[in-house]
């Protein structure tokens, strides 16, 4: 285990050009659960934040502020805060690399035996940490979900129910995974409203291969990891208590996409690719495969994704994820077509965009 963790940080370190961690970082007692949070631009929420974790009524914890290359004050805010609680952690990144990788980089330097990854906008309730813990430590459970609230609203689970808490194992939990309430797809998209344990989430990590260790991701990171966390682990327990509280923020990392299409268009051609390939050769493929065809790339903007696609690495991109579509046992003609129709949009813009560079070049040479 030490020597994964290890093999990990060396590589994370390697692309991110080597983090710059606070001296303050090491504390001779380990604490029992790690509060990790990826930081940009979040200055003005902090306060509110920090408070909610401060004030917790179990204390043996440490707080890890991942700076995702921040242009406001939030690093300077922190440090002012650390000289009076020195359970306080930050970790610079030089350069912004998004919020899955700055995430899983606090989880590498993470000293404790349970993570919870809250973000930095947002609050916990005081006694959520030491209820989870509690359920952790007693029934080894190495999930344990709480519910997240949002004015009104209960918002954080599609599928959830107001049941009664209750465990789920192996191999229900996959079963749980893939169906939900009697509905294909994913049970819930949050990693945020979960006390995870820590090996588990590295067990995750060394599952995934380099591309998504080393991909920016600032949009659909956490059902990313939660579809890797529920398949891998072997307990996880469902616990009927509000703990996490959403503040509405117009600046939001996950508003603000909207504003980019290509970048969330391709967000979800990651995710897309992830479940597929994470779901291929189980009992479930044939139902994911149509869950994913059916419904959540009917959410992609294809016109959105061709009208963006203009370096050769994406267009490189998108056409491999739809090879692999194409390559499904499970796929419908109807999305087949579909799916070829793309295919050669992207061939002809591909040939046009490099077409166009070719005949720049040569009047740019006449020129000369």
């Amino acid at each position: 285990m030490k020597n994964d963790i290890k093999k990990l940080k060396i590589f994370f370190k390697f692309c991110n050009d080597n983090i710059k961690i606070n001296k303050k970082f090491k504390k001779k007692k380990k604490p029992k659960v790690s509060v990790i949070s990826p930081l940009h631009n979040r200055e003005k929420f902090l306060k509110t934040f920090l408070n909610s974790i401060q004030h917790q009524n179990y204390d043996n914890i440490e707080i890890i502020f991942v700076d995702d290359k921040s242009t406001d004050n939030g690093v300077n805010l922190l440090e002012k805060y650390q000289k009076k609680d020195k359970r306080i952690k930050i970790i610079k990144n030089k350069r912004n690399k998004g919020t899955l990788i700055a995430r899983n980089i606090g989880v590498l330097y993470s000293q404790a035996k349970y993570l919870i990854l809250p973000d930095p906008d947002d609050i916990i309730s005081n006694d959520i940490i030491k209820i989870c813990l509690y359920y952790a430590e007693k029934y080894k459970f190495e999930i344990v979900r709480f519910y997240a609230y949002s004015g009104k609203k209960m918002i954080d689970i599609k599928f959830a129910t107001k049941s009664e808490s209750r465990p789920v194992y192996q191999p229900e939990l996959q079963t749980y995974l893939f169906y939900g309430n009697n509905k294909i797809g994913q049970v819930d998209f949050g990693i945020k409203n979960k006390m995870i344990k820590t090996k588990l989430f590295i067990k995750v990590l060394n599952s995934l291969n380099n591309f998504y260790l080393n991909i920016y991701m600032t949009a659909l990171e956490d059902q990313l990891m939660n579809f890797l966390l529920y398949k891998t682990a072997k307990s996880f327990y469902k616990l009927n208590k509000f703990g996490y509280y959403y503040i509405r923020n117009n600046e939001s990392i996950c508003k603000n996409i909207y504003k980019f299409p290509h970048m969330r268009n391709k967000f979800y051609f990651i995710y897309l690719k992830l479940v597929f390939e994470y779901s291929k050769n189980t009992k479930y493929e044939k139902d994911m495969a149509n869950y994913l065809f059916s419904h959540i790339l009917k959410r992609i903007n294809i016109e959105k994704v061709l009208s963006y696609s203009f370096s050769n690495g994406d267009f490189n991109f998108y056409y491999n994820i739809i090879n692999m579509f194409l390559n499904c046992k499970y796929i419908s003609k109807k999305i087949n077509l579909k799916l070829l129709k793309l295919k050669n949009k992207i061939q002809n813009k591909k040939s046009k965009f490099f077409k166009f560079f070719r005949n720049e070049s040569s009047i740019n040479n006449d020129i000369k």
